[in-house]
C-alpha cells in the first residue's frame, strides 16, 4: 500500500482551514453530501442518489484508501471533498459547498488545498471530472489552473463530463 501523508493540523487557505475529516464525522458528510446532492438537478437522478452516501458508504470509502477533507464555520461542516492517491495523481471528486455558503471562498479554499495534497505527497497532477458545459465549474478550473486533457466521455447515462488537470510543482 501507499504511504500518503496528511497534513494533519489543517490547512489554511484564504480565510478557510481545511481539514481531514474523520470516521466519526461520516454522519457530517452524508448530511453534507445529502443536502448538495439530491438538490443537484444538472446531474441525472441516479447519480445525484449515488453522490447522497451514507454513513457507512462513507467509512468504507475511508477504509478503502480515500481522504475526505472540508471546512467547519462556527462547528458546522459546510464543505467537503474527496481525495485519493492513484498512479496517474491526486485525484479530486464530489465536491459540495451547502448554497449558503457559496461564493465564500469555500470551494477555493478546497482546491488550494487539493494542491498542497498533491504536493505533500509527491503527485505529478491534480485531476478532476466536471460536467462538461458547466460554466461555474469551467471557470474554476481556469482560476486554479486546470487545463482540459483528452474529449468529453460519459461517465452516466446522458451524463458527459470533462477530465482537467493541473501540474503540481515538487
Amino acid at each position: 500500500m501507499t504511504q500518503v501523508c496528511i497534513i494533519d493540523d489543517g490547512t489554511r487557505a484564504g480565510e478557510h482551514r481545511v481539514l481531514l475529516l474523520r470516521k466519526e464525522e461520516a454522519k457530517d458528510i452524508s448530511a453534507l453530501y445529502k443536502a448538495v446532492w439530491l438538490k443537484a438537478y444538472v446531474y441525472p437522478k441516479e447519480w445525484r442518489e449515488k453522490r447522497a452516501m451514507s454513513e457507512d458508504e462513507i467509512k468504507n470509502e475511508m477504509d478503502s484508501g480515500y481522504f475526505f477533507f472540508g471546512v467547519r464555520i462556527n462547528g458546522k461542516l459546510v464543505g467537503v471533498y474527496k481525495a485519493s492517491i492513484t498512479e496517474r495523481g491526486c485525484f479530486g471528486e464530489q465536491q459540495a459547498v451547502l448554497p449558503e455558503y457559496s461564493a465564500q471562498g469555500v470551494a477555493s479554499a478546497m482546491y488550494e488545498q487539493f494542491y498542497e495534497f498533491a504536493k505533500a505527497n509527491k503527485c505529478k497532477v491534480n485531476y478532476v471530472n466536471i460536467l462538461a458545459g458547466n460554466e461555474p465549474c469551467e471557470r474554476a478550473m481556469e482560476k486554479f489552473n486546470f487545463y482540459k486533457t483528452g474529449e468529453p466521455w460519459e461517465q452516466s447515462k446522458g451524463m458527459w463530463v470533462q477530465t482537467y488537470e493541473r501540474k503540481v510543482d515538487s
